[in-house]
């Protein structure tokens, strides 16, 4: 059976508290889109369909590329929900949470809520103003769908 540990922080429409990083201006992300970053192309795959499961647009890409989508020159939209799979290839420490953190500050909704799938309980605290939950390997869709539908429902209220 997967747990899932709640960090404290829910998602509200409260205005942002931070500078905004890099990111300039507002940052204007759709909580019908998801993004899934996973260094492994198999759970790429998985966490995509429980995401669309919870009927959310969903693009999958690499680390690297995820980087490159979320910096502040990219075209891309932000997305309101990112899932990150953190293994071997990608760690809390990342830069890629640098990128999240400051479009957060950059959102007057505090987007995007951030899910990480981390491999047990040992794994280090992450911020908790960039991360919202994690969910302990394994990830079923009975633990991932629900806390998906959680998060965004409190966006979205």
């Amino acid at each position: 059976m997967s747990e899932h540990v709640m960090v404290e922080r829910y998602a509200t429409d409260r205005p942002a508290g931070g500078t905004g990083g890099t990111v300039t201006g507002s940052c204007v992300a759709d909580p019908s889109q998801a993004l899934v970053v996973a260094g492994s192309p198999v759970n790429r795959i998985v966490l995509t369909r429980i995401a669309q499961r919870a009927y959310l647009k969903v693009n999958a890409m690499d680390p690297a590329a995820a980087r490159r989508a979320l910096s502040a020159g990219s075209p891309m939209p932000p997305p309101g929900l990112v899932i990150v799979d953190v293994d071997a290839q990608m760690q809390l420490s990342d830069t890629l949470f640098d990128h999240l953190g400051e479009h957060r500050s950059a959102s007057p909704r505090q987007l995007p809520l951030v899910i990480t799938i981390v491999p047990s309980r040992d794994n280090p605290s992450p911020d908790p103003g960039t991360i919202d939950a994690q969910v302990v390997r394994p990830v079923t869709l009975e633990t991932l769908q629900p806390l998906i539908q959680r998060l965004l429902s409190g966006v979205q209220g």
